[in-house]
């Protein structure tokens, strides 16, 4: 009897050490990176994000290209249509090429995959961008959004920038850590036979009419100047009593005015459902965090929902935003394509979510009444 007693101990023990094992595996882990720091616009730049996941977990993973070919074809014809470049709506990134998932290990139940983009980039400047993949948990009935630790940023420099980009050097006393290297470049110019103007002798007869003129030009402009200044300062003085500043415009204005633009968009009517709910979740985190303050535009649907437990709001106001959120991942990482009536639904939701919450005054608090579904709003 005590030899079977010291087995079942054993067998629970060794249950006990490896079910935490077992829960934690089932989260997966991420990184991105690009395989450039900086590349020049149009260029194209490989972006790969590294997963570490349990067998039987699954993932969704980015869409850089949710469009159809008639889609595409229509977006084409339509471009061709345009007055202007600005009237069309183009995104970052365009997808080059995506490349199948590759397997780096396997450790025991533990996989580690490898996921490649390669991506032409169509704007200039810092472009910032955390890695992310929609995370299917086997306890919850719809996914969450999972982000990597860290946000990569890709510097993209116009064709003249890069080309300064020859002459640089390191310069520890420099601010931004670099400089420029004089002597290469006098160097580069003298090799296409061109002398730069420190390396010819100076003769001040050269440009001693361009002293006496630019003198009497300083003079003439620091007078207008102090005039100009003067005029200002004292009209400023008198309208200080009387000038006030502009009101801010209350955040469910902004909001509302965004959905009525939103909707004139037609955006998933024509097919584009990840920009449709984009813009409708971006409408209402900013919403957010002008009516409360909390800072929505860069959290999760979980992280959101946390930040507003302790607000006071009705509770279909609250269940009409976890699901705008919910719906709108499902579009973005599973490339879910919501019916008709869903869409109508979430931005009727939308709408009701801003009205049902928005700050007003005492005296309109005394006569608010609760819009729902079943409310007839009369012109």
């Amino acid at each position: 009897m005590r030899h079977i007693r010291d087995i079942i101990v054993s067998i629970v023990a060794l249950l006990g050490t490896m079910a935490p094992a077992a829960a934690t595996a089932q989260v997966p882990t991420l990184r991105g990176y690009f395989s450039q720091d900086s590349v020049e616009v149009g260029d194209v730049v490989e972006y790969v994000i590294e997963i570490e996941k349990d067998r039987a977990t699954e993932i969704g993973i980015p869409d850089f290209d949710t469009s159809t070919p008639e889609q595409r074809r229509a977006t084409a014809a339509a471009k061709r249509t345009m007055s202007t470049y600005e009237e069309y709506d183009e995104d970052i990134f365009e997808l080059v090429e995506e490349m199948p998932f590759d397997t780096l290990a396997v450790e025991g139940r533990t996989l580690r995959l490898r996921k490649r983009y390669r991506l032409a980039v169509m704007e200039t400047g810092t472009i910032p961008m955390r890695p992310a993949i929609l995370y299917f948990d086997k306890n919850r009935e719809t996914p969450d959004t999972l982000y990597a630790p860290d946000t990569l940023r890709l510097h993209v420099a116009s064709y003249a920038e890069l080309d300064t980009m020859l002459f640089l050097k390191a310069d520890p006393t420099s601010q931004q850590g670099f400089g420029v290297d004089d002597d290469k470049a006098t160097s580069m110019l003298k090799d296409e036979g061109i002398t730069t103007q420190k390396d010819m002798p100076f003769i001040f007869a050269e440009i001693s009419d361009y002293v006496t003129y630019g003198a009497i030009a300083l003079i003439i402009l620091a007078l207008v100047a102090w005039a100009v200044v003067w005029i200002v300062a004292r009209e400023l003085k008198r309208r200080k009593s009387i000038v006030k500043p502009k009101p801010a415009i209350p955040p469910h204005i902004v909001a509302v005015k965004a959905l009525e633009e939103l909707a004139n968009r037609k955006l998933w009517q024509n097919g584009k459902y990840k920009l449709y709910y984009s813009s409708l979740t971006s409408i209402l985190k900013v919403y957010i965090v002008g009516r409360w303050g909390v800072g929505a535009l860069e959290m999760t649907t979980d992280e959101i929902m946390v930040a507003l437990q302790g607000i006071e709001m009705p509770n279909d106001s609250r269940a009409n935003l976890i699901a705008i959120l919910r719906t709108a991942d499902m579009v973005k990482f599973a490339k879910a394509q919501p019916e008709a009536e869903e869409n109508e639904e979430n931005y009727t939701r939308a709408y009701y979510f801003v009205e049902n919450t928005k700050l007003e005054t005492t005296q309109h608090n005394e006569t608010k009444r609760e819009i729902t579904f079943e409310t007839k709003i009369e012109e």
